[in-house]
């Protein structure tokens, strides 16, 4: 029987080793600041792998074996698309550096639809002669994106066990919706926070609101900006069972509750 290591149970290793260090700065990509929650830098415990193709870009756990199931992750891009100076290579190897088998598309404009990257990803994982073969726990697979990438993550997530939507998203074209995140921000002017706080009002399943006071509509390009550390924790909670990124998101003192560049609400 294949087992699940626990990548993001070694966040509060990393905290403890962080708090015994000298530099007192808090993790790239913000938050972190309120609550009791572990922090998520953006170089999690593993080491990752980088392996590209025409149509995708993967990033995954270097420590691969026989043994051992990871939870994985679809992303979507932005409608500027995958571009070899303007990507979302830096946040999904830094995903990847927690546990989980990424994947995302480099399409130059609208992305694929999601079941091509899926598939995609499961065909490797079905391939015996794949570096992949049998790595990916099929029952715990999210679906993110950015921008356009957030509309089309909460109009196509009913195949995943949850979905994150930044700066962008839509009405489900099912009920059966997965839960989902909602990242935006009142500093976005080319997708007006209201239009995201709109879907999540509507959202088909359990839903979750982080509204940050002042990125912009690009800041989750590159490394993932205020975003790449809540999505992190999120990821790490829904798919990984993880005490230390649900602190982020449960109970009075969760950090999204009580950091001051967030406003949060579930439903």
């Amino acid at each position: 029987m294949n087992r699940v290591l626990h990548f993001c149970s070694l966040t509060l290793l990393f905290a403890l080793v962080a708090c015994a260090g000298d530099d007192p700065s808090p993790s790239p990509g913000g938050g972190g600041t309120g609550g009791s929650g572990a922090e998520f830098p953006a170089a999690g415990p593993a080491s990752v792998v980088r392996e590209d193709t025409d149509a995708f870009v993967y990033f995954f756990p270097a420590d691969l074996d026989a043994e051992t199931i990871r939870p994985a992750l679809v992303w979507f891009n932005g409608a500027s698309g995958y571009q070899e100076d303007f990507n979302y290579n830096g946040l999904l190897e830094s995903v990847a550096s927690w546990g989980f088998i990424v994947i995302g598309g480099k399409s130059p404009g609208m992305n694929p639809e999601e079941s091509d990257e899926r598939s995609a990803l499961l065909r490797r994982n079905e391939d015996p002669a794949d570096v992949l073969f049998g790595q990916v726990d099929v029952a715990r697979i999210a679906l993110a994106g950015h921008s356009l990438g957030g509309f089309q993550t909460t109009e196509s997530s009913s195949q995943y066990r949850v979905a994150v939507a930044i700066q962008g998203a839509g009405t489900p074209t099912s009920s059966e919706a997965a839960p989902t995140l909602f990242m935006t921000s009142e500093g976005d002017e080319v997708v007006p926070s209201s239009i995201v706080i709109t879907a999540f009002e509507r959202a088909a399943d359990d839903a979750w609101l982080a509204v940050h006071v002042s990125a912009d509509h690009n800041d989750p390009r590159t490394d993932g900006g205020v975003y790449r550390e809540p999505l992190t924790a999120f990821l790490c909670w829904r798919l990984y069972d993880d005490d230390n990124g649900a602190s982020w998101f449960v109970g009075d003192d969760c950090v999204l509750c009580n950091d001051a560049d967030w406003g949060y609400e579930t439903r």
